[in-house]
């Protein structure tokens, strides 16, 4: 497979990940915050564009951000962080918004990009599917769908992705073009994951089940987190669950797990970089005494995010462009994403 082409593949997958969780972090936002007064509802928000690594300006001109673009109208409340939020139209941006990096529609339509050159590399189902989605996106009437009915408008965005994932797994071809995808889709969602721990965790120090259903319901976790934990609401059962579980889809170690899985069968022979760094952060979440983590587990995480980021890059210097700047894609270069 080209280069470039298997390039492509791995930012879509990144790019569709992002989307969907996204909207799933902006809808239970949303949903915390419908029965709570105004400034508790700015700090969930201010925590979700904190999560999202949108709170201060990209380097690139021709990129909005959240600090550039929102706009008080009317007048926006403060946050502690200095940034105005009005929580209705910060949602609405971090969906429909096209030209700010991040946002849902943003995404959908770099995913639809990238599969645009691969035309004949993919289904025609899904590119028939994203094409009708980005579309759909682009619609005058859908910011005012999203003001209007924000739940609905935000499951819509979830079923599309995930429907396209479903194409995805069930009418592509399992080659290299599949496992660069899979790939990209795994290392986003399991930084995703970690970004999402660290800004909520603090938010645990009292055990509340709003604080833990919040957390969970940002990555669809709610349900399967009962199941497996009977609802503890403490905070450090909530983070064993999401970094260390080895069945729930989102939770760090089984996004890890499957990497290393796709960066195997990728390599020729031997053992690349990229797979030597997987293994590693692999086998330091999956055998360290998650007891002696939880003591410091801000600055596990963040060394934890900084290995998938790691990795992105390894994979990117070994597979793409002999690590030619990622800044290629606009992604790349909202704070905190990759450097």
């Amino acid at each position: 497979m080209l280069a470039r082409h298997a390039e492509d593949m791995f930012w879509a997958g990144r790019y569709l990940e992002r989307a969907e969780d996204t909207a799933r972090m902006v809808r239970a936002t949303l949903l915390s915050t419908v029965a709570e007064p105004p400034a508790q509802a700015i700090d969930r928000m201010q925590n979700l564009i904190s999560t999202l690594r949108l709170e201060v300006p990209a380097p690139a001109e021709d990129v909005e951000t959240m600090a550039e673009r929102l706009t008080p109208s009317p007048p926006m409340l403060r946050s502690e962080a200095g940034l105005g939020i009005d929580v209705q139209a910060a949602a609405t941006r971090l969906v429909v918004a096209p030209t700010m990096a991040g946002s849902v529609a943003f995404c959908i339509g770099r995913t639809r990009e990238n599969f645009r050159s691969l035309r004949d590399q993919i289904p025609s189902e899904l590119w028939e599917q994203i094409n009708e989605f980005h579309l759909r996106l682009r619609q005058e009437d859908f910011p005012a769908a999203m003001e209007q009915d924000p739940f609905q408008t935000l499951d819509f965005i979830r079923v599309s992705c995930q429907s396209l994932t479903g194409v995805i797994s069930s009418s592509m071809a399992q080659g290299e073009g599949y496992r660069f995808l899979v790939l990209g889709q795994m290392l986003e969602r399991a930084l995703m994951t970690c970004r999402l721990i660290s800004v909520r965790y603090p938010e645990h120090d009292g055990s509340s089940y709003d604080e833990m259903a919040l957390t969970l319901r940002s990555v669809s976790a709610l349900e399967a987190y009962q199941r497996a934990s009977q609802s503890s609401p403490l905070g450090s059962d909530v983070a064993r669950f999401l970094m260390v579980n080895d069945s729930f889809p989102r939770s760090v170690l089984y996004c890890l797990r499957l990497s290393e899985t796709q960066v195997e069968a990728l390599a020729s022979n031997g053992r690349p970089p990229p797979l030597q760094r997987l293994g590693q952060l692999r086998s330091e979440l999956e055998y360290t005494d998650f007891d002696t983590m939880v003591a410091d587990l801000p600055s596990h995480l963040s060394a934890l995010e900084a290995g998938v980021r790691n990795v992105a890059d390894l994979v990117s210097g070994h597979f793409f462009r002999n690590a030619e700047a990622f800044d290629l894609h606009s992604q790349a270069i909202t704070p905190g994403v990759s450097s």
